[in-house]
């Protein structure tokens, strides 16, 4: 009987599937540019840019985003997320599934971190993101 009942457990969790669409609230609301590490990447030009207030914004909605260079809208659109492992999640522009648009993020607490087609990548960029 033991055994008729382990084995009705372990077909049950060997059946359940793992949702590979991670939930996008984390990323809703208003994000600022506040630099690139991980690398060694030139700097941004403008100083300025790092700085609380400079303008660099990134907004998310459920579906939707929109990218701000100093308060000027320069692209928007709609954007879907989904797990790729169980460390990591990816990010799709636009339906654009070429290897280019798909990035990797994460979410830590306020700090938002792009890492580009490839994910956490020794020495590649990261692309810091503060929450407003």
């Amino acid at each position: 009987m033991k055994k008729l009942l382990l084995f009705g457990v372990l077909a049950v969790l060997l059946s359940c599937k793992k949702d590979k669409t991670p939930n996008n609230d984390q990323l809703i609301g208003k994000w600022e540019y506040r630099g690139t590490g991980g690398c060694e990447c030139v700097p941004p030009k403008d100083p300025n840019s790092v700085k609380p207030g400079n303008g660099n914004i990134i907004t998310f909605t459920s579906t939707t985003y929109q990218r701000f260079n100093k308060d000027t809208l320069i692209k928007s659109g709609t954007y879907r997320t989904r797990r790729y492992d169980d460390a990591h999640e990816q990010i799709m522009y636009d339906n654009d599934t070429s290897s280019n648009s798909i990035l990797f993020f994460r979410v830590d607490g306020k700090i938002l971190t792009f890492y580009g087609t490839v994910p956490l990548v020794v020495d590649g960029p990261e692309y810091k993101y503060e929450k407003l």
